[in-house]
């Protein structure tokens, strides 16, 4: 199965669509999102959605199950997205992390090896090494 979902290329038109399939729990914010905006705007989305989860999730210890599900996904998005998917990956969500060095410290138990490369790259060119 695993394999299955790998095979799955990430663009910037299908990637809320398989972060919601991930994280239906989501759906609910997917429809006021529309509503709101009248479009979907991906890295608004996840800005307000995963990304905010994630931050509270890492501060407070807690929901570790979902982390790991969060940063399988997160690999995926590094390994399989297009550029437009890794740019969202890098300058939605790893650049927010990175924005708190204890934040991401944590953040990096949990991350696999391509979306951590991301990260460091992103470190380095904010100058945050």
């Amino acid at each position: 199965m695993a394999n299955k979902e790998r095979a799955i290329h990430l663009n910037y038109e299908n990637i809320i669509f398989e972060l919601l399939k991930k994280f239906p729990e989501y759906n609910e914010a997917y429809k006021e999102h529309i509503r709101y905006n009248g479009e979907l705007l991906p890295s608004v989305f996840v800005g307000e959605t995963l990304n905010e989860d994630l931050v509270v999730w890492l501060e407070e210890h807690i929901e570790h199950n979902k982390l790991k599900k969060v940063f399988e996904f997160l690999e995926i998005m590094a390994t399989e997205g297009d550029m437009e998917v890794k740019e969202l990956l890098s300058t939605t969500i790893l650049e927010r992390l990175g924005d708190n060095p204890k934040l991401l410290k944590e953040a990096y138990i949990y991350m696999g090896e391509n979306t951590k490369k991301e990260s460091e790259e992103i470190e380095r060119f904010w100058g945050r090494d």
